[in-house]
């Protein structure tokens, strides 16, 4: 796989696979459980039919998400469910998902001093690691 880089990238291949605007949370919530495509719309308000189809397709091209397809269903009953890549990216996830939580932490601590100090520009002090 090329990237923008004209080489290839561990790290941009994998950004690539969940970059999209529906695609993490989709992703999330397959984590929890498999669903069905209206329950999917259902839990992601804002996303269109067309939208969540475009990035259910592209997860199923990359082979992070199967669907399955009931015909004795009416209507059809089409369900979605993480592959084994698909469920080796949790760990990933959850950790991003962490790293967001304590950048969003330190920026509004940030904020808040800022807004505290009279403007002062407070540096971003270097996150701890355990």
């Amino acid at each position: 796989m090329k990237t923008k880089h004209n080489e290839v990238c561990p790290l941009d291949c994998t950004i690539q696979i969940i970059n999209g605007k529906w695609k993490s949370i989709i992703l999330c919530r397959l984590m929890e459980k498999d669903l069905r495509y209206s329950e999917l719309l259902r839990s992601l308000s804002g996303c269109t039919r067309r939208m969540l189809s475009l990035q259910l397709s592209e997860l199923i091209a990359d082979r992070i998400i199967y669907k399955t397809v009931d015909p004795t269903f009416v209507p059809i009953k089409t369900t979605y469910h993480l592959t084994e890549l698909g469920h080796s990216l949790i760990p990933i996830i959850k950790e991003m998902d962490t790293w967001g939580e304590r950048y969003l932490d330190i920026m509004q601590d940030q904020t808040n001093s800022q807004s505290n100090s009279n403007d002062i520009d407070i540096p971003v002090q270097p996150l701890k690691t355990n």
